[in-house]
């Protein structure tokens, strides 16, 4: 048995949108006054407008819209063949199992998806803060997955404790870079936090952009 290889060379429109204003046109002509940037706007020469944004260090920041696989939809890319390997096989990105669900909505994510809860119904501060559904600030449970993926964790760190030989890596902070003992780590209601900046621990199977671009957790007190 071989392993054949396809391929279809095609061609994509990648579009992008920026909303042009006065602005943004004052911050590339600063000497121009009002009435100069109306008309600039008016008898637009994009070429010379993107340009001069270059030149004078103003960041054009542009909007993705969409990807167009024009010929795709049109026809008239080449295809050609080749024989292939095991490696010409690739196997689609899974999504992580959701470790945590609400104990009453729907919702079923990763913790770091979750939102943190400072003040219990009635108003009162909370001595330790908890983590609460994003949707309903229900109360949140481990799933299966969460409950077998904490145990592993445990685990882990058992060995780590047992084995006086063990030379355990260090790993930077997902939040503030220090690096970090995963067995140093700070436990506060069942939760992780690095000891340097009381941020919570990203474990580093976790870790990827768009956790720490949506992660927006305050300092917590865990002396």
């Amino acid at each position: 048995m071989v392993t054949l290889v396809k391929h279809e060379w095609h061609q994509t429109d990648r579009q992008y949108a920026v909303e042009l204003d006065e602005a943004l046109l004052s911050e590339i002509y600063p000497d121009l006054d009002e009435d100069e940037i109306k008309a600039k706007l008016n008898d637009l020469d994009i070429e010379e407008v993107l340009q001069d944004a270059y030149d004078n260090d103003v960041e054009i920041e542009w909007d993705f819209q969409f990807d167009d696989c024009w010929t795709d939809r049109k026809g008239g890319y080449e295809v050609t063949y080749e024989l292939g390997d095991a490696s010409s096989w690739t196997e689609p990105q899974k999504e992580p199992e959701p470790t945590h669900k609400c104990t009453k909505c729907k919702w079923e994510g990763s913790e770091y998806d979750s939102e943190w809860k400072w003040v219990d119904n009635d108003g009162n501060e909370l001595e330790d803060a908890v983590k609460v559904c994003k949707y309903c600030e229900s109360d949140i449970i481990l799933t299966d997955a969460g409950i077998q993926k904490e145990k592993e964790t445990a685990e882990r760190i058992a060995q780590w404790a047992l084995d006086d030989d063990f030379d355990e890596e260090e790993v930077p902070c997902f939040s503030c870079d220090e690096l970090v003992k995963e067995s140093d780590l700070l436990v506060l209601s069942g939760q992780y936090f690095c000891p340097h900046c009381r941020e919570g621990w990203v474990m580093p199977d976790d870790r990827s952009e768009d956790i720490k671009d949506d992660e927006d957790t305050e300092d917590v007190d865990c002396d």
